[in-house]
């Protein structure tokens, strides 16, 4: 003998998990752009200040979905400075007068960082990645 079971008003249950599931990425949202501002917010005391430009150059987006997968992006320096303008890493930016810089700040270890260091997302997103999946 088969037991079965009959749903009765699924429309209703279908219409009511719609309305859950926005409310859950809603609130996924919010969680991962605060999280990408603490890891900023963290970052910032590690970053070689000089001009505080770095500051300026922050940037915090997303969360971006696809394909049911989330990815929020922080970095520093998304376009090149003073501009909407990607720019090749290291290349002078004849519009900012100025030069690419996050990069090399953060990936060389070599450089003498008067204040500051190298590393300095990736240090952020290690101390603080754990707390922020609590």
């Amino acid at each position: 003998m088969v037991n079965m079971m009959m749903l009765i008003g699924d429309d209703m249950l279908m219409a009511k998990l719609q309305v859950e599931e926005a409310k859950m990425n809603h609130k996924v949202a919010r969680a991962m752009q605060k999280a990408g501002g603490q890891i900023i917010k963290e970052s910032l005391p590690l970053v070689q200040f000089t001009t505080g430009e770095m500051a300026k150059r922050s940037f915090n987006e997303g969360p971006l979905l696809k394909k049911h997968v989330y990815t929020q992006v922080v970095g520093y320096e998304k376009f090149s400075p003073g501009t909407t303008e990607m720019l090749p890493y290291g290349e002078v930016n004849p519009k900012a007068r100025g030069v690419s810089y996050a990069v090399p700040l953060h990936e060389n270890m070599e450089a003498r960082h008067s204040n500051g260091q190298a590393k300095f997302l990736e240090i952020a997103v290690n101390q603080e990645g754990p707390k922020l999946l609590r």
